[in-house]
């Protein structure tokens, strides 16, 4: 793992995770919203 491939890796990474993360929080978002949806 040369420094050129871990610069050029680095940031496609970081936005692999940011997407990920945001769909697993959206995914949160929207449950958590239905169960609230639904005891009403």
């Amino acid at each position: 793992m040369d420094p050129y491939l871990f610069e050029t890796l680095w940031p496609s990474l970081l936005g692999v995770a940011g997407m990920a993360g945001a769909m697993i929080w959206a995914f949160i978002k929207i449950r958590k919203l239905m169960s609230d949806d639904s005891k009403k």
